[in-house]
């Protein structure tokens, strides 16, 4: 167990939900085993209006550490963005972790992001997402192939997922909280409007989260129309800010797939695409135009939302 002080709260860690029962029941377990003392951290699950037994699972936690873990229901808008902006408003810690339920971290992951923070001066910080494999499935492969690049999304784009971000309280009290109107990219939107105003964001690949990789070619192709959604809301509410999120509904471009020579080029990195074969190739390449297809479909589905006044 750490020694830190009894009754000094040093972070709070909050989990969005919203109808998954046995990933939030996965998380809260891997949390709650922390070597941290529990006096030093508290737990926030924020539903965001689930009508199975997630909340039945939440309960069960916050009966048997009422001190520990928290409970907030955000169901009147529905965003993930919404539920984590809740969770920020009853937390009290002097830092703040997200993580997605369904994914898990070793008992160390709350004393390596204190210790980083000890070490470094930054007060936005990203992490490792590990992918690992449930099946064999082509879908669940492209998933850990294609995966979470957070180094790269910190360097090119200054943000990390909300699945492995981690902020100083002070950032949301000088700067805001997270755009809840956005169903998609307000992590992108958030590290964006800290870079800008000069907030130091570090990333730390000593600290890891598992993520189980999307396994179904419904799980993904959802996310991507969730991405494509969220990209028009950027373009929407954010012109001058985000101008290369706006696209033609009509280019071609968006609706061919990548070109093969530069779909391989990037994949070579991988050690895992070099040992597939030829056939696995090509159905990850198709995957990954399907994929494109997806974006393009939630952005023309929320371009039509926003434009009839649906939005």
């Amino acid at each position: 167990m750490i020694n830190y002080k009894r009754n000094n709260l040093v972070i709070s860690v909050i989990i969005p939900v919203y109808n998954d029962p046995l990933g939030l029941n996965d998380t809260l377990k891997s949390i709650e085993n922390q070597d941290f003392h529990k006096e030093n951290y508290e737990i926030i699950v924020a539903d965001n209006g689930s009508d199975d037994k997630t909340l039945d699972i939440a309960n069960e936690y916050t009966e048997k550490y009422p001190e520990f873990v928290k409970l907030v229901i955000e169901d009147k808008i529905k965003s993930s963005y919404a539920a984590r902006n809740k969770g920020i408003k009853v937390s009290t810690g002097d830092i703040i972790a997200f993580i997605d339920a369904d994914m898990t971290v070793e008992k160390d992951w709350l004393k390596k992001i204190v210790e980083s923070f000890k070490t470094n001066n930054a007060d936005y910080m990203g992490y490792k997402v590990e992918i690992p494999l449930k099946d064999n499935s082509i879908f669940g492969l492209y998933n850990k192939i294609t995966g979470f690049p957070i180094e790269s999304y910190m360097n090119k784009f200054h943000f990390a997922p909300t699945c492995c971000l981690i902020v100083k309280r002070k950032v949301f009290d000088k700067f805001g909280l997270f755009d809840s109107r956005l169903i998609s990219s307000g992590d992108l939107e958030f590290g964006t409007r800290v870079f800008r105003n000069g907030i130091i964001q570090h990333y730390n690949p000593e600290i890891i989260a598992r993520h189980p990789s999307r396994s179904t070619l419904k799980q993904i192709i959802r996310k991507n129309f969730r991405i494509g959604r969220g990209s028009q809301q950027l373009a929407f509410f954010y012109p001058d800010n985000f101008i290369e999120s706006k696209r033609s509904v009509f280019h071609f471009r968006h609706y061919l797939p990548s070109k093969p020579w530069t779909f391989c080029q990037g994949m070579n990195k991988n050690k895992l695409w070099n040992n597939l074969n030829l056939l696995a190739k090509i159905q990850l390449y198709l995957i990954h135009w399907g994929n494109k297809l997806a974006i393009q479909a939630g952005y023309i589905y929320e371009k039509t939302k926003i434009k009839y006044g649906n939005g």
